[in-house]
C-alpha cells in the first residue's frame, strides 16, 4: 500500500518537478524530546502526506504543528474502512464498535485534506467529512515492474494463477472461481493452480494437491516485485465479490497482469468494469459458469492468450502509468 499511494506517485513528483521528497519511516521517536521533534516536522517541511490514521493523541500533535508552523497535512485513504467485508481480518479492528474505528473516523473528519484511490471511496469518505476530497488513482510503474521471461520456467502445463493476500478470502470462496477452476482440472490434465500471497488451507479442499502450488508472499513492494518476475502464470484470475467495500478498489491486478503479458479473467465487478474490455484487454465473469466458460476459451485457445494479453499490455502502457499521470500529484498539492 506505501508504494502504490505514497512512494511511486511522489517519487516521480519529486523527479519531474520543483518538489523535494523525503520518506520518513517513524516521524518521532518516544525516548526523544517529543515537544521538539513535532516542532521540527513543521519547521523543516512544507506539506506531510500520511495514510490514514486511528491514533488521536499523534494526530493532536500535528494538527498543533500544521496550525503553528502553517503545514499542510494530507492524509491518504485507500480502503473503504466503513464497509469492510465481514470475512477480511481487518474487520476485527475496524468495526462499528472498535475505539480504533471511532477515532480513524473522528480524524477523518477533521483532517483538513484527503486523498482517495477512487472517485467511489472519495463518494464514501464524503458521506463522513464536508472538507476537501481529491481522487489520485492508482497508476503502475513499468520501469519497477519490469519482466524477463527467460526468469520464468516453460512445460506444457497451462497455469491459472492468483495473487492477493488472506483479505481476499471471500473473495475466493464466495465467487464460483474455485468451483470453475476444479472443473476445469477434472477437463484438462494439463491445467494446474499457483496461489502467489494467501496461503488459504481451504483451497486445497476443492483441487487436486499435486497440481495446487502455494507461493507464499513478501513482507515488502521490493521483496515481492522480485518475486512476481519469477512466478509462473499463463493466465490470470482476480475475483471479487460484489460489496461496497470491493467497489472502492483500485485496477492493480490488471495493471500487474498485463505488464507480464498474462491475459486475465476478473469479476464483473468494479474496479475491474472500469478498465477491462471485454474479449479485448480481457475477461468479466459474474458467477461459476462464466468463470468456467472463459478460462476455457483461454485455456483451448494459445492465440487468444496472446492477442488478449497483447492488448491488455499496450492498453496499461497507453492509459495506465505513472510515467503519464504523476501531474494529477503536482495539482493537487499546487491546490493545496
Amino acid at each position: 500500500v506505501d508504494w502504490w499511494r505514497i512512494v511511486n506517485p511522489y517519487s516521480h513528483l519529486s523527479k519531474n518537478s520543483d518538489y523535494e521528497l523525503t520518506f520518513k519511516n517513524k516521524v518521532i521517536n518516544e525516548k526523544g524530546n517529543i515537544d521538539e521533534q513535532w516542532e521540527n516536522v513543521g519547521r523543516e517541511y512544507d506539506y506531510l502526506v500520511s495514510s490514514y490514521m486511528d491514533t488521536p493523541k499523534a494526530f493532536s500533535y500535528l494538527m498543533a504543528v500544521a496550525e503553528m508552523t502553517g503545514l499542510k497535512v494530507v492524509m491518504d485513504l485507500d480502503d473503504n474502512i466503513f464497509d469492510i467485508d465481514e470475512m477480511n481480518p481487518a474487520r476485527i479492528r475496524y468495526n462499528a464498535d472498535s475505539e480504533a474505528f471511532k477515532a480513524a473516523v473522528r480524524i477523518i473528519q477533521a483532517v483538513p485534506v484527503m486523498t482517495t484511490s477512487t472517485k467511489h471511496l472519495a463518494q464514501v469518505v464524503a458521506r463522513y467529512r464536508q472538507g476537501p476530497i481529491y481522487v489520485a488513482p492508482n497508476y503502475i510503474d513499468p520501469e519497477v515492474y519490469r519482466y524477463e521471461s527467460d526468469k520464468v520456467p516453460t512445460d506444457d502445463r497451462i497455469v491459472l494463477l492468483y495473487q492477493g493476500s488472506s483479505t481476499h478470502y471471500s473473495d475466493l470462496m464466495r465467487t464460483g472461481v474455485l468451483e470453475a477452476i476444479r472443473r476445469l482440472m477434472l477437463d484438462y490434465d494439463n491445467v494446474y493452480f499457483n496461489v502467489a500471497g494467501c496461503l488459504i488451507d481451504d483451497i486445497k479442499d476443492y483441487m487436486p494437491d499435486d497440481r495446487v502450488e502455494f507461493i507464499g508472499g513478501k513482507p515488502n513492494h521490493p521483496g515481492w516485485i522480485k518475486l512476481w518476475q519469477s512466478i509462473r502464470g499463463d493466465i490470470g484470475i482476480a475475483p471479487l465479490t460484489d460489496t461496497e467495500f470491493n467497489r472502492s478498489k483500485s485496477s492493480i491486478k490488471y495493471y500487474e497482469y498485463a505488464l507480464r503479458k498474462i491475459p486475465g479473467v476478473y469479476s464483473w465487478v468494479d474496479p475491474y468494469l472500469q478498465v477491462v474490455k471485454e474479449n479485448e484487454t480481457g475477461f468479466l465473469a459474474k458467477d461459476e459458469e462464466e468463470w468456467y466458460e472463459k478460462l476455457s476459451w483461454l485455456v483451448e485457445n494459445e492465440v487468444l492468450r496472446r492477442k488478449m494479453a497483447d492488448s491488455a499490455r499496450q492498453d496499461v502502457l497507453d492509459n495506465y502509468t505513472i510515467q503519464k499521470h504523476w501531474k494529477i500529484w503536482e495539482g493537487i498539492l499546487g491546490d493545496i
